[in-house]
């Protein structure tokens, strides 16, 4: 036991008393924040991208005109209105100016509206003013054509219709048209946390039990150690540096919600609550388990890195499932597929962290979730350690898989 306690210990040091881990750790959550929120947050509030740009408008009735200036004054960008089309274009291509939008004469029956812009990605610049024009279109011809404006008014009027989030207790939540967004963002960065801590852990510990392997190392340390002891000292000493991440990325969000949120008077997601940040850490802890064990009987068979890397392939691979599914997760989180990848134990510490994330999932599913983890988890740490113990003094050849199968059988 003193001598495992020894391998932790050198590992825990090896991985937390360094430079990268320490800038991960600080940085990782903005980090994070920058690919996943920071994108959506500029969709939703457009007139960031134009930096105090105008909008250059040609040819438009006064009442169009009016209409798309109370539009994009929301937006902080000036509309602003020009007779030279030429010269417009050239200050679009000189970003002095964010686009041009020109409407032709007889619009909007005989001309068309045009939108020039220097990269014609806006859209959320130009599906608003293609709304406006839609709607005056629209309010033009009903005038043209004789009908009460008020009767349309009323024939075209939505009905009332509201969106109300049931919890198990009955309590009702009315969700917004900007709900999915926030679910989506929410679920993505936790997702990402978890997708890139396995990953980027488990790839270490293959990566150092195949140079050790290399190096010969493993035959000094084996002769005062025994291989289980190594493997499980090098699992719980990167798993107790992981856990020291997430205990200050967990810190960092409860300062975020409690009192940075509401001193910059920032809406922090619901969905950045204690109970979701423990599920976040519990569902870390059983998959950096089960994928380190993995990762470990991996390099203990693979003879160099260029081999763990093709041999790692699927499990990679079920990390990558859930994130492609992402909307899927979010959309419809009681689907038969993500009930069944949310039991199945290499994708479930993802799935089933996105729906509990969006949904109140069944206890029993949860439990069952659980049971099945740690299982798994148990299956491939004993796996793992038959493989160490041979594989990791194996050198000079490539095993084949039948030759990994025998090492499992050895006594």
């Amino acid at each position: 036991m003193s001598r495992l306690k020894h391998v932790i210990r050198h590992e825990f040091r090896l991985t937390a008393a360094n430079k990268t881990f320490v800038i991960l750790t600080i940085l990782g959550p903005f980090l994070i924040f920058a690919i996943t929120v920071l994108p959506a947050l500029l969709a939703q509030s457009p007139g960031s991208v134009a930096s105090g740009k105008p909008l250059a408008l040609y040819g438009a009735p006064p009442a169009v005109e009016q209409a798309l200036a109370a539009a994009f004054s929301g937006m902080d960008i000036e509309v602003e209105r020009v007779d030279d089309v030429a010269a417009a274009k050239a200050s679009v291509a000189e970003d002095a100016r964010i686009a041009f939008l020109s409407i032709e004469p007889g619009w909007p029956d005989g001309g068309k509206a045009v939108w020039y812009s220097k990269s014609g990605s806006e859209v959320a610049l130009y599906s608003a003013a293609s709304a406006v024009l839609e709607a005056a279109a629209r309010e033009t011809r009903i005038v043209e054509s004789g009908i009460d404006p008020a009767l349309v008014a009323k024939v075209l009027s939505p009905p009332s219709f509201e969106v109300i989030k049931l919890d198990k207790g009955g309590a009702e939540e009315a969700r917004g048209s900007g709900s999915f967004v926030e679910a989506l963002m929410t679920v993505l960065v936790f997702i990402m946390l978890i997708y890139m801590t396995v990953l980027l852990y488990g790839q270490m510990i293959g990566r150092s039990v195949v140079t050790e392997k290399t190096s010969k190392t493993v035959e000094i340390m084996l002769s005062s150690v025994k291989s289980r002891d190594l493997l499980f000292g090098k699992i719980l000493g990167l798993g107790l540096a992981g856990l020291l991440q997430y205990a200050v990325w967990v810190s960092m969000a409860f300062l975020l919600k409690q009192f940075v949120g509401p001193l910059l008077r920032l809406s922090v997601p619901a969905g950045i609550s204690a109970g979701n940040l423990a599920w976040l850490v519990v569902f870390f802890i059983l998959g950096f388990f089960l994928y380190s064990s993995a990762y470990a009987a991996l390099g203990a068979a693979s003879e160099d890195e260029q081999q763990l890397g093709q041999m790692a392939w699927p499990l990679i691979m079920f990390l990558i499932v859930p994130l492609v599914m992402i909307s899927t997760l979010v959309s419809n989180p009681d689907s038969t597929l993500v009930v069944v990848l949310s039991l199945f134990p290499m994708t479930s510490p993802i799935v089933m962290l996105a729906r509990v994330l969006v949904s109140s999932p069944p206890v029993w599913q949860l439990a069952l979730c659980l049971v099945l983890l740690v299982a798994a988890v148990a299956g491939m740490a004993i796996l793992a350690a038959k493989i160490f113990r041979v594989g990791i003094l194996m050198t000079g050849k490539r095993p084949k898989l039948k030759e990994v199968l025998r090492w499992v059988t050895v006594k």
